[in-house]
């Protein structure tokens, strides 16, 4: 079981909401979970000691953090407001990064993203716009009181809490227009005062009841009818609860995030007297009315949380850089281009069964995508070999009578039986032992089961091989920095690499970027842009001989039909291949004399 580290934001001014929802998912993530508050903040934030003076309670059951070097955490939860690229590069050391509401710099690089408020449409920073949405968005994960009620007929009880800080003094500002204008009576308002308040208690009325911070707040809010606050947690959990709620913000985006939620607000840091007392005169009506700001229904963050676990999350798997901008993101995968190298990855965060273990996938699976078998469709797959072993050939000295090649994902061996009659020695590599033992017995040709990227399994594979294949096989390694250097140590000087693989660059990435990136198989970790595949091969020792783009559809072209003998078919299909727009390729690379690697390879 990983450990958890959670980053609250401890800036003076960001309110105290982070550190509550942190507290909460601390103590329902168990001992698992420990909250990082730095032992000396630097300027403008609160340090580990000033947070346990202000909230010892909660602190004395929580694992607290306030080193972290030489740690590693299975995920780190940041949930700092507004994060920049430097904080998620820093925090990337340490673990997986997941983000909450996150606003700025690092909601572009995240490695996972949850949005549980509601955000602005476009939040920009510097001159880049972060608009995308996060994996998954739901405001059902808020830490929801258990306790609800009716809607109010009366607001015989009000609540008055703006955060943990207060910073803009809204609380003093509705109690002078509301209290002492006669608006509510102050033996009917409560005050509650935040634990890190920055203008202190505001002053006493009489009748008025003021109390300090309370534990569990949102378990009280269902016994008041009226509940007035700032955009926030407490909104959210007062709307759930049943409570009427009435918001004063201090800033027009939280002005505008009320109002796009659907609450109804006093104004900005001054309030109005007027909708205050439009609001008073139907508090039943104003509790039905943000009640539909409420979320439809409770969902356990803590339990998504607990539940990840990631793969290949974090660096490039090419350069090693942490740079990636997110391009596509889901409830179950994100996928980053790298700037650096133009490498596509893939992570994945949900638990799953390996696929492939089970016969299904050359049988069922590959039926329902291609429909037949795979092993129905291995004369069409021996002929494309033969194509392929035509250009491998052209790369290499003349007579390969006996010449060596490797094959690894082999599956039924279609490619070993062509180059075998080719009179090649072929051997093939596999993680089914079913295709295996097919190639063995059927076949007769050597194969046997290994993960190629497996770290240590040098052993296994022949060396000084005339040539090394990957077809359809090297995106399903998530470890390809590994997986690469391995094909270079295993070939002769003057050998030849050769893979085929999807492209980001095709018609399919380009026309429905959306639909092409969410259809994209689960167990493929890179999507390589052809493109870029000469600086990427180049890290690692080769030199691409041939670059060929396949898999061209211009059905898939917007407005051309899947009829081959139309004439935008036809075009399409020109335009295609001169543009290279095929949603394929093989690469033909050779092995360079000198076997060392570059210092920057991951």
């Amino acid at each position: 079981m990983s450990s958890i580290l959670l980053v609250p934001s401890v800036k003076k001014g960001n309110g105290s909401g982070h550190l509550s929802r942190c507290f909460d998912l601390a103590r329902r993530l168990g001992a698992r979970a420990a909250i990082f508050l730095p032992e000396r903040p630097v300027s403008g934030d609160r340090g580990a000691a000033e947070i346990g003076l202000a909230y010892h309670y909660d602190l004395g059951t929580l694992r607290i953090v306030t080193e972290v070097a030489g740690e590693r955490f299975g995920l780190i939860i940041l949930d700092k407001r507004e994060s920049t690229a430097e904080d998620y590069r820093s925090w990337a050391n340490y673990g997986t990064v997941v983000a909450l509401d996150e606003g700025g710099q690092a909601r572009v690089c995240a490695d996972y993203l949850i949005d549980i408020l509601p955000r602005t449409t476009r939040m920009s920073y510097g001159n880049r716009i972060a608009a995308q949405a996060g994996n998954i968005a739901s405001l059902g994960f808020l830490s929801l009181p258990a306790r609800r009620r009716k809607p109010p007929t009366m607001a015989r009880k009000v609540l008055v809490c703006f955060g943990g800080e207060d910073p803009a003094g809204l609380t003093e500002r509705f109690l002078e227009i509301a209290v002492d204008h006669g608006r509510l009576p102050a033996h009917s308002v409560t005050v509650v005062s935040g634990a890190l308040s920055a203008t202190g208690a505001p002053r006493a009325r009489p009748g008025l009841t003021m109390l300090g911070p309370v534990q569990d707040l949102k378990e009280k809010l269902a016994d008041y009818d009226l509940v007035v606050t700032q955009f926030g947690l407490t909104a959210f959990e007062a709307a759930w609860a049943g409570c009427a709620v009435l918001l004063l913000n201090p800033s027009p985006t939280h002005e505008a995030l009320s109002r796009k939620a659907g609450f109804i607000s006093l104004g900005t840091r001054t309030p109005s007297a007027s909708a205050l007392t439009a609001a008073l005169t139907d508090i039943t009506g104003l509790a039905v009315s943000v009640g539909k700001a409420a979320p439809r229904e409770a969902e356990d963050l803590a339990a998504l949380l607990g539940a990840m676990v990631p793969r290949h999350a974090g660096a490039c798997p090419v350069c090693g850089g942490r740079r990636g901008i997110a391009i596509h993101r889901s409830r179950c995968k994100t996928y980053k281009r790298c700037p650096d190298c133009g490498m596509v990855s893939m992570s994945y965060f949900i638990a799953r069964k390996d696929p492939y273990s089970s016969k299904s996938y050359f049988f069922d699976e590959y039926k329902a995508q291609y429909g037949r078998t795979y092993l129905e469709d291995m004369p069409a797959i021996r002929r494309m070999a033969a194509g392929r072993l035509d250009s491998i050939e052209g790369l290499l000295p003349a007579g390969r009578a006996g010449a060596s090649i490797l094959d690894v994902g082999c599956a039924y061996g279609p490619f070993l039986a062509e180059a075998q009659a080719r009179e090649w020695n072929p051997v093939g590599s596999d993680l089914s032992s079913d295709a295996v033992a097919y190639v063995r017995t059927q076949l007769k040709i050597p194969a046997f089961m290994a993960d190629f990227s497996t770290p240590g399994s040098d052993g296994f594979y022949p060396r000084n091989l005339e040539c090394l294949t990957m077809w359809f096989v090297i995106e399903h390694f998530d470890e390809l920095g590994r997986v690469l250097r391995r094909a270079r140590s295993l070939l002769k000087p003057g050998g030849v690499f050769a893979f085929s693989t999807p492209s980001c660059a095709g018609i399919s990435a380009r026309s429905r970027p959306a639909e092409f990136w969410e259809r994209s198989p689960d167990d493929h970790f890179t999507v390589w842009d052809p493109r870029r595949v000469r600086g990427i091969l180049k890290r690692y020792g080769f030199e691409v001989r041939i670059l060929r783009v396949t898999g061209h559809h211009p059905e898939r072209f917007p407005g051309v039909p899947a009829n081959k003998a139309s004439i935008r078919y036809r075009i399409a299909m020109i335009l295609s291949r001169i543009m290279e727009l095929g949603d394929t390729f093989e690469c033909y690379a050779t092995c360079s004399p000198d076997r060392e690697t570059s210092k920057d390879r991951p």
